[in-house]
Parts: structure tokens; C-alpha cells; sequence
């Protein structure tokens, strides 16, 4: 006998949303201030409302079915959490996943080891914004954290 995993899609939501809760978290990164404080006086309902709202907005053709910015940013918040992953912490969490949502695929990255110590580091070439990012691993368990620029 074999299974097949049924998704139904909400008008509205990104195909990769499976938990609106979830969803909201993961738009940490693009919220202004007064949707954020929206949101957390907002019940449950109120909350995926404001969330359809908040994307709807948003949304570059407004009068398709489709919000392409909102499959775009799930889509990268999807590869975050593949491929930068670590232990229990979520790829879309981690620093390369933060940048990897708002700008995208690097234009280049450069890898570098160092054959002394256990450290690697990554720097990510964003050209056409005229903006690099430099990820440092210290102990070499992959756990890369942005030194560069500053952000916190």
C-alpha cells in the first residue's frame, strides 16, 4: 500500500507555508515596528489575519492570485532550512540564513580554512547592491556568525 501526503493550499498563503505561527516568526526579519506590535497584541485569528493583510500589501501584482514576493521569501526561508541548519537551531535563525532571506543567492562567495586553527570563514559578494558579508566558523562545527558588517 502506498501513501501520498496531501497538502491543501490556503488562498492566499505561499504553497511552502504549512504553520501561519510559524510564518509570522519567520518575517521577523521584514516587519516595521508597528506590525510587530500589531501582531503581539493580536490573538491567534486576528494574527494569520493581520498576516494576510501585512502580505497583501505587500504583494507586487496585487490583482493575481499570486504574491510572488511572499513564495520568494518562503522559498529562501525554505533553503535556509536545508542547508544552514545546525543542531536545534533553525536555518532561518542562523546569520547566513538572515542574510540569505533578504538579499538572496550571493553574487560569488569565497571560502577560506585555516590549516592552524579549526576556524573557516565565508565572505558573500552581493555586486549589484555593492554590499559583501563576512561569516566566521570558530570551532569549525559549521555554526558561521556574521562579523561583518555589524549588525547587532
Amino acid at each position: 500500500l502506498q501513501t501520498k501526503q496531501i497538502i491543501m493550499k490556503r488562498p492566499g498563503l505561499s504553497r511552502s507555508i504549512t504553520n501561519v505561527e510559524e510564518a509570522i516568526e519567520q518575517m521577523r526579519y521584514i516587519l516595521e515596528s508597528e506590525e510587530r506590535k500589531q501582531l503581539n497584541d493580536s490573538n491567534r485569528r486576528e494574527r494569520e489575519q493581520l498576516f494576510l493583510v501585512f502580505w497583501a500589501n505587500r504583494d507586487p501584482t496585487p490583482g493575481t492570485s499570486k504574491n510572488e514576493l511572499m513564495d520568494e521569501y518562503y522559498a529562501r526561508v525554505a533553503f535556509t532550512e536545508e542547508n544552514f541548519s545546525r543542531g536545534t537551531s533553525g536555518g532561518w535563525r542562523s546569520d547566513m540564513g538572515m542574510i540569505f532571506i533578504l538579499f538572496g543567492k550571493p553574487d560569488d562567495i569565497q571560502r577560506y580554512s585555516s590549516m592552524q586553527s579549526n576556524y573557516s570563514y565565508e565572505t558573500w559578494y552581493y555586486f549589484s547592491i555593492g554590499q559583501e558579508f563576512a561569516f566566521i566558523d570558530d570551532y569549525g562545527f559549521g555554526d558561521y556568525r556574521l562579523r561583518y558588517p555589524f549588525v547587532y
